[in-house]
């Protein structure tokens, strides 16, 4: 692949040994070996290795989706660092793989062109990292990475060019960044930018992370353990009623490729079965979120048609498939949509 610029940049392939559901993807790309921005809170700088990543010589032989950021941001604060992942995206494109974008930087504006071109073909989507609204604590717990305002404006440049964006959430910090007032505000200043999706999740400090000026009143607090989970039950409650009131979903729309194909129709089925499992997971029904995750893993990785499955009366074949879990695949595969899923979701924003 050529190179836009002397730096020399050997990216690695990594494959999951599931399918990440928050960013529907499998294989990551990774151009640097150590993220840029080094932020506070994030657990990849602990060194621990990953569980359930294998390292790839090459890409799928088959379009998948491929994602960039898993463990460090694909955009460096130098711009001239970045022709790599220019060539990259350019290469993806020609060869009609799909890209799921995680990032906290405002240079991915600098790739305009060939994100316009990945999203005629409906091949991208991008999520922005953003914690807060407000600037200041921003330059605290991710001092070297583009502030709020700046990632709100890159934002709002992609969503005008009918570039489908949203912001991750991710981690919402207790007693730091958890305030109602600055999470709505914060929601909403991403709806005012043209975000399509927030997505949020609670906080998993790496151990280095104790002795950060910046964490200092989340670790204040955190051996309470029960007032710590009384507070992340809050969070979640609020935000789900939040963003259910904004109109704005808290998973982002699949990528589904090969659409009157078998792995099409296994693919909106399993996207399905994981919304719903996140949803048991919201209202605190591990159980019953087991219970979906199994199954829409067990299908995502399904190769026979499904249909011919459902078709033979062998779905029940399916380790922990229930009644209420072959309904709902059947009603994905025939109508298209879960009835389920939106009675569920509309049960789960007022009480969770």
């Amino acid at each position: 692949m050529r190179q836009k610029t002397q730096q020399k940049v050997s990216p690695i392939i990594m494959s999951l040994k599931n399918i990440d559901f928050w960013y529907w993807s499998r294989y990551y790309v990774d151009i640097y070996r150590t993220c840029p921005y080094r932020c506070s809170y994030c657990n990849t700088q602990s060194g621990v290795p990953m569980s359930g990543v294998r390292f790839l010589p090459g890409l799928p032989k088959e379009p998948r989706v491929i994602g960039l950021g898993l463990l460090c941001d694909p955009y460096h604060p130098d711009e001239e660092r970045n022709g790599t992942l220019a060539n990259i995206l350019e290469m993806l494109y020609e060869m009609k793989y799909p890209v799921n974008i995680l990032t906290k930087s405002n240079r991915i504006v600098g790739h305009l062109d060939i994100l316009k071109k990945l999203s005629q073909k409906g091949l991208v989507r991008i999520t922005f990292t953003i914690l807060t609204p407000d600037d200041l604590l921003a330059a605290e717990i991710e001092q070297q990475a583009p502030t709020p305002a700046e990632r709100f404006k890159a934002l709002e440049t992609l969503t005008k060019e009918n570039i489908p964006a949203g912001i991750a959430v991710t981690p919402i910090i207790p007693f730091i960044t958890d305030s109602e007032e600055s999470l709505s505000r914060l929601v909403r200043t991403a709806k005012t930018h043209g975000a399509g999706w927030v997505l949020f999740s609670g906080f998993n400090p790496w151990t280095l992370s104790k002795d950060l000026p910046c964490l200092k009143k989340f670790f204040l607090h955190s051996e309470d353990e029960q007032n710590l989970d009384k507070r992340y039950k809050a969070i979640k409650r609020f935000m789900v009623g939040l963003l259910h009131q904004e109109n704005l979903p808290i998973r982002i729309p699949r990528i589904t490729l090969k659409r009157f194909t078998n792995r099409y129709f296994s693919s909106l089925v399993s996207e399905t079965l994981f919304n719903i499992s996140y949803l048991y997971e919201l209202l605190d029904s591990e159980l019953e979120m087991l219970r979906y995750r199994r199954v829409a893993c067990d299908i995502e990785e399904m190769n026979s048609s499904l249909k011919g499955l459902v078709s033979s009366g062998k779905l029940g074949h399916l380790k922990g498939i229930s009644p209420e879990i072959e309904s709902v695949v059947r009603e994905v595969l025939f109508k298209g949509t879960s009835g389920f899923y939106e009675n569920l979701y509309s049960k789960v924003a007022p009480e969770v």
